[in-house]
């Protein structure tokens, strides 16, 4: 499938800051060449916000044409103070102050503009270079530095955030977006049954035309997939035509799905069941006052409709440069369900509303499943730091997985891939709202209202008419400040629209709120047709919104529990001069970001009588101070537009790094999704293994103990981790390829000693190099001998004093005492609270101990502090040169970070005719040439090397037992001995990208 493209503008949106330390009322204006900076006229020249958080930075975003040079300067302006001093949130800077003189301003030819020539209102830069910029087309940030201080030499001093000129629209062949509803309005006529159809500008929670528009500047004509906005159902013998119709005029591919379906799905489940929990408004009982349940038949049809999803984007998947990108809870296991399908696609994902507290979540019986679903993207957006925060704890508390801030970002590796977490809430399109206001019929409508509501302050609020909107709350508060104020009997007016969505809508909080509109306006109205509360229980269309929204004195939002919440943004783009005051709920998102809103909780109905009752005066009297705060929310929403969101969210996904490439899918189950492996990356083959085996005249098998011929649990107790020992059957395999006298059995471990003999069962031919090698212990001998004899472990007794420290702070937590070694286990900690506090350990560790010649190292639930020169790789090294004869077979299997000093040194230093196998146990990034998935997948390895030969194409025994994609490949005696072996490189291998190599094995639930 093609992607249409046209030519647009390209402008580039450039953010000027500057550090000025001015005097109260002095404002900061940024004056230059291009006529958007006032073509060197100061009058014109576009004026920089401050608060007094912020100040002395002050800053302003611009949209100028990309692919100029642009001259320009700052000057100070002298004003008369209009601000009222000790506002905590005082803008300090606001546009449209006193003016200069005419004629004050002279420029040369060159536009530079010397002091001489201003007169006593105006203070410049007296340099005399002016300050120069080459617009790209995106995002720019230009940090001047301080006022009067020429820097334009400084690195650093302009950063980038979106180049499509350099490449960024090419780069993106073509984008997919997936979201629930498209964002189409379709109707058929009831006589002719002909179907029409339009752009929805609300879709997508208010932002579809911003988006569309900031496609539009990348050049970008994404494909948009996703059911038909209708209320009709599309007869199946339409449906070609519809959906020809609907890419032909709109680019868009819709899915049909049964009515009955969806109403399973949307109404059912992700509003029934996901829509509260994430609000984290649930409850233990149901309407009846019965133990909630939650109900498996509408997670089926939730699956079922993730996978006509799959099925669809698949079906118009347009090669490997195609990005996609996926929209909110109703998608959540699309990512996987695609993973399984498109290998090395980079898909993201961004979620809409809030993400709960794992306290909260982990009630839902598919957690894991929803989780593991949005961890196969390659990137994940959330609105708030509060809401990643509640996902990585939920990847941490559920899936026992370690997140980590690089350089600004947040990231986890799951599955043997690197997901990146961006935090970037969506914004509206300013000249949207622009442009309706100054359309010829919202006069009218205006005027309309401000008759109605002649002399009085109006508060006003769009919510949907649901329980966590807080409506009734809201009212409550409004009813107290009544009672406390009947001098403001018709003097105040709250108008609350309240727009029912049919899947929300209960009985219950719709009529308590007619109630209390009923109690408020019978008791306080004044019988003339002058109510206290107009309440609209309808839907809105965009002209009504914004002729009420420039009538309101002050918005009212009160949430009880919230996303973003769009509506205060398009509040502020719109009211009017002089008005613009905020009452937002603390448990809506945006109340964070506009910086001049008043915080509330709603519960606190006496706090909100009296903020209402603040909002009223300031209205009454006209503060200056309500319109200096209106200015700066103002151009913080237009700099954090809906295009600007979409631009920077694609950059980002554009250049995350999706380690797999290519599928190879092998056997019989070649047919299967989900069942896949991939070419940088290799499942280790058991047949293959096997081949070489037997060719070989001098063999070296080297196996780490934990993770890999035991198994680590989720919940391993130090009791647990004590006991832990290999199964029988791996004991006796173990063994006997020990007494085969052309064979050399190691097992590598950061045990102690009599650990692993008790768990090896004391076998006299096999070879042990416990505490990472201290203590080895050759074949047929009993005699142990250290690898350091002359060791310093002075250090040990400072490091078990911080560690007892530690490990009284945490419970769960207990220290393991070794000969040269101390390991902090803390995997039966609270997995969060763990990760922490071993982070905290290691940096006061290497703080300490940096006199010493020790390594601090962790793993998966620990951390230990050994001998720098004392690691499993010089054990090798110490091995290899005991060897009567150098080996022609190697098999060497770890788990963890430490096995990769055994990788490392295979993969350098063994002849290159050695058949070689380094495998690490799991899928995760290694210097190893192959992956196992499981500690059972190596004893299936043993009992195949044991025996000559396995059942293939056989269900393994018992509900523990695992078997290897590879172990399913015909072994034909036929073939080569060995399949080509991967290049050696010294330490991890890298892609042609320049990442380190990961694997992935994917598989999709419930097929």
């Amino acid at each position: 499938m093609s992607f249409p493209t046209s030519s647009f503008d390209v402008n580039s949106r450039v953010t000027f800051v500057l550090r000025c330390e001015t005097e109260f009322g002095q404002r900061v204006r940024v004056i230059g060449n291009d006529s958007r900076l006032g073509g060197w006229d100061p009058r014109r020249g576009v004026e920089l916000t401050t608060s007094a958080g912020a100040w002395p930075s002050w800053r302003v975003s611009v949209d100028l044409p990309a692919g100029r040079k642009v001259e320009y300067k700052y000057v100070v302006q002298q004003g008369t103070p209009n601000v009222l001093p000790g506002d905590e949130d005082l803008v300090v800077g606001s546009p449209d102050g006193p003016g200069m003189t005419p004629g004050s301003v002279a420029a040369d030819a060159a536009g530079s503009v010397g002091a001489d020539t201003m007169d006593g209102s105006m203070k410049w830069e007296l340099f005399e270079e002016n300050r120069t910029l080459t617009t790209r087309s995106g995002h720019m940030i230009v940090n001047d530095g301080e006022f009067g201080k020429w820097n334009d030499v400084d690195e650093g001093r302009v950063k980038c955030f979106l180049t499509p000129d350099e490449g960024f629209g090419d780069a993106i062949e073509s984008l997919v977006i997936v979201l629930y509803r498209l964002p189409i309005i379709a109707k058929r006529d009831s006589t002719t049954g002909a179907w029409s159809f339009k752009w929805d500008d609300d879709a997508l929670y208010l932002t579809s035309t911003g988006l569309r528009k900031g496609l539009e500047q990348l050049k970008v004509a994404p494909l948009w997939v996703g059911i038909l906005n209708s209320e009709d159902e599309v007869p199946r013998q339409e449906r070609e035509g519809v959906a020809d119709r609907l890419l032909e005029e709109f680019n868009c591919v819709p899915v049909f799905i049964p009515h009955d379906t969806l109403k399973h799905f949307y109404q059912g489940f992700c509003k029934g069941t996901l829509w509260p929990l994430f609000h984290m408004v649930s409850s233990a009982t149901d309407h009846t006052e019965h133990t909630t349940r939650f109900d498996d038949h509408l997670w089926r049809v939730y699956m079922n409709v993730n996978r006509m999803f799959r099925d669809k984007v698949v079906e118009v998947y347009d090669g490997d440069r195609t990005l996609i990108w996926v929209h909110d809870y109703h998608l959540m296991l699309l990512p996987q369900a695609l993973r399984s399908r498109l290998s090395g696609v980079k898909i993201g994902f961004f979620l809409h509303i809030p993400w709960p507290s794992s306290e909260v979540y982990r009630v839902l019986p598919w957690r894991n499943e929803l989780l593991k679903g949005m961890l196969s993207a390659t990137l994940l957006g959330f609105h708030l730091f509060d809401y990643a925060r509640h996902f990585l704890s939920a990847c941490v508390r559920l899936l026992n997985l370690e997140h980590e801030a690089n350089r600004g970002s947040l990231g986890l590796d799951y599955d043997g891939r690197h997901v990146m977490l961006r935090v970037s809430h969506i914004g509206v399109d300013p000249e949207r709202f622009s442009e309706g206001l100054s359309a010829p019929t919202l006069t009218d409508r205006v005027a309309e209202f401000k008759e109605r509501f002649a002399d009085c302050t109006v508060l006003g609020a769009v919510d949907d008419l649901d329980l966590i909107k807080g409506i009734a709350l809201k009212l409550m508060g409004f009813q107290r400040y009544l009672d406390t104020a009947p001098k403001m009997r018709g003097k105040v007016v709250l108008v609350q629209v309240a727009i029912p969505k049919a899947a929300r809508v209960k009985a219950a909080v719709r009529n308590e709120i007619r109630e209390l509109v009923a109690a408020i306006n019978d008791k306080h109205g004044d019988g003339s047709g002058r109510r206290p509360v107009w309440y609209l229980e309808e839907s809105i269309s965009f002209e009504s919104r914004l002729a009420l929204y420039s009538i309101m004195d002050a918005l009212v939002v009160t949430p009880i529990r919230d996303g973003l919440n769009l509506i205060p943004y398009e509040y502020i783009v719109s009211t009017s001069e002089g008005k613009g005051q905020l009452v937002l709920s603390e448990f809506t998102g945006c109340s964070r970001a506009l910086s001049s809103a008043v915080r509330v909780n709603p519960w606190d109905l006496e706090k909100l009588c009296g903020v209402l009752d603040m909002v009223v005066q300031k209205a009454i009297a006209a503060s200056p101070e309500v319109e200096l705060k209106r200015r700066a929310d103002k151009a913080y929403v237009s700099a954090h537009s809906s295009q600007q969101w979409a631009q920077s969210f694609l950059h980002d996904l554009k250049e995350a790094s999706e380690p797999a490439q290519v599928v190879v899918k092998v056997g019989p189950l070649a047919g299967l999704p989900g069942v896949l492996t991939y070419d940088e990356f290799t499942l280790l083959n058991r047949s293959a293994v096997l081949r070489a085996y037997k060719a070989a005249k001098r063999r070296l098998f080297l196996f780490d103990y934990d993770g890999t011929l035991t198994s680590i649990t989720e919940q391993s107790s130090q009791m647990a981790h004590a006991w832990a020992r290999p199964s029988e059957a791996v004991a006796a395999n173990l063994d006997t390829l020990s007494k085969d006298p052309i064979n050399d059995v190691y097992i590598m471990s950061g045990r102690k000693t009599e650990v692993l003999e008790a768990g090896l069962n004391n076998s006299p031919t096999i070879g042990i190099a416990a505490e990472h090698g201290f203590f080895y212990r050759k074949k047929n001998s009993k005699e142990w001998q250290r690898l350091l004899e002359d060791a310093d472990l002075s250090w040990m007794e400072l490091t078990l004093r911080i560690m007892l420290m530690y490990t009284d702070r945490t419970d769960g937590s207990y220290v393991e005492q070794k000969t040269a070694g101390i390991v902090w286990h803390y995997l039966d900690a609270d997995r969060e609270f763990g990760s922490w506090q071993a982070k905290e350990m290691r940096d006061h560790l290497e703080s300490l101990l940096t006199p010493f010649s020790v390594q601090v190292v962790s793993g998966y639930g620990w951390l230990q502090v050994r001998m720098a020169a004392m690691n499993k790789g010089v054990m090798v090294e110490t091995i290899l040169q005991d060897m009567p004869e150098p080996p022609d077979f190697v098999l060497c299997c770890g788990d963890d970070r430490t096995d990769e000093d055994m990788f490392t040194y295979l993969d350098t230093h063994l002849d290159p005719s050695v058949k070689q196998f380094t495998c690490t146990v799991g899928v995760k990034p290694s210097n190893a040439r192959y992956y196992l998935h499981s500690s059972n997948e190596v004893g299936a390895l043993l009992e195949t090397l044991v025996t000559g030969s396995y059942p293939r194409g056989v269900r393994p025994r018992g509900r523990g037992a695992s078997i290897s994609l590879a172990d399913l490949v015909p072994d034909d005696e036929g073939s080569s001995s060995t399949p080509p072996m991967p290049q050696r490189t010294n330490g991890p291998r890298t892609s042609a990208s320049g990442q380190k190599r990961r694997g992935l094995a994917s598989s999709l639930p419930s097929q």
